[in-house]
């Protein structure tokens, strides 16, 4: 393994979902792009750029997920901490 390959994982951060809101409307930018053209032509690269692109959205998908869950995460925190501050008064 390579210097480049061997990443410090504290320095990674992980994404917001405006981050990856950025990303998916670049993604959908350049796909547009590519094909709003009257004839599309088939280019040298374009499988393997889809098989990345695809990848791509699986990542999303998957990071996108585990923000969903940090958040309901929080949520169930924030609820546990004023149920506890009320004493079960309602």
């Amino acid at each position: 393994m390579t210097e480049k390959d061997d990443i410090d994982t504290q320095t990674l951060k992980k994404m917001s979902r405006e981050q990856l809101l950025e990303v998916s409307t670049r993604m959908i930018t350049d796909i547009e792009q590519r094909v709003r053209g009257d004839r599309f032509r088939v280019r040298e690269g374009d499988e393997t750029k889809l098989k990345f692109l695809r990848v791509l959205v699986s990542a999303i998908q998957a990071h996108s997920s585990i923000l969903k869950d940090d958040d309901l995460e929080d949520i169930k925190r924030r609820l546990e901490h004023i149920e506890a501050a009320q004493g079960g008064q309602i």
